[in-house]
């Protein structure tokens, strides 16, 4: 009988096209149908392991990197899958498949993305950064790892360490600060054309890039330059002086990059 039902199994052998994603009849059955629906997740479940393996990483990996089992990997994809026929327009040509991949990956980098459980420190490690967070809050700057380990007294490499894996991920849309320079409605992108002098290292650098790559072939050179000067630390009128621009230009050209990662986020 194997890993399905009987009555899934019955249905499959008269017919082995019965649950196949790749008939438009089947797709718009599906979101009418939840019984049926059901029955389609759990026999096209290859599809979701095919999109883990090919676009996220390994099972096994995931499982012991991230923290999760493998049963919520699964359960991630199913909601992905659920998305994708619900969203999925029968009439534009599109195959399943394809549409389906992206939602099911979506739905499981999101949650690894969120999941406060990315990294699992040692207790050494931990009791390390601990450490560190103390000592930068009384001195009210954080020293350099070489100084943090002579006053410390530990090995320049341990602190090292335990600064890349005490370091949070900053998203472009959590809110920045709580004094009245930089109110709690405030978000990361728009502390990037905001105009005022901040902290260069209130960015995470590799998500920056990220989002740089990711919108950079909608902008003209001058626009994707403007927006590289602004992510390297460069406050609004260093930008227009350089791109020889005025400022007012330069605060447009930012809005419309906001507006487009808010278009994407939202699609």
């Amino acid at each position: 009988m194997g890993k399905y039902s009987e009555y899934i199994h019955n249905n499959l052998e008269q017919n082995k096209k019965y649950y196949s994603m790749d008939e438009i009849h089947n797709i718009e059955r599906c979101q009418t149908d939840e019984e049926f629906l059901g029955d389609c997740i759990v026999v096209n479940e290859n599809l979701i392991w095919h999109s883990v393996h090919k676009y996220i990483g390994k099972p096994e990996l995931l499982t012991k990197n991230h923290c999760v089992e493998k049963d919520d990997i699964l359960q991630l994809g199913r909601l992905g899958f659920l998305k994708a026929v619900k969203a999925f327009d029968t009439y534009r040509g599109v195959k399943f498949s394809s549409f389906a991949v992206t939602a099911i990956v979506r739905e499981i980098r999101c949650f690894l993305r969120d999941s406060a459980n990315i990294i699992r420190p040692t207790r050494t490690a931990t009791e390390l950064i601990h450490r560190i967070n103390r000592m930068e809050y009384d001195m009210g700057y954080l020293p350099t790892a070489h100084d943090i380990a002579i006053l410390l007294d530990e090995e320049e490499e341990k602190v090292n360490k335990a600064l890349q894996i005490g370091k949070g991920v900053k998203y472009l849309d959590e809110p920045v600060g709580t004094d009245d320079q930089y109110p709690q409605s405030v978000t990361l992108m728009d502390t990037i054309y905001s105009g005022e002098n901040i902290e260069e290292d209130i960015l995470d650098k590799m998500y920056v890039d990220a989002v740089l790559e990711s919108v950079k072939r909608k902008l003209s050179e001058q626009e994707a330059a403007v927006l590289k000067h602004r992510v390297d630390g460069f406050n609004q009128t260093q930008t227009a002086d350089m791109e020889d621009i005025s400022q007012m230009k330069v605060s447009r050209i930012m809005r419309k990059v906001a507006k487009m990662l808010n278009q994407s986020d939202n699609k």
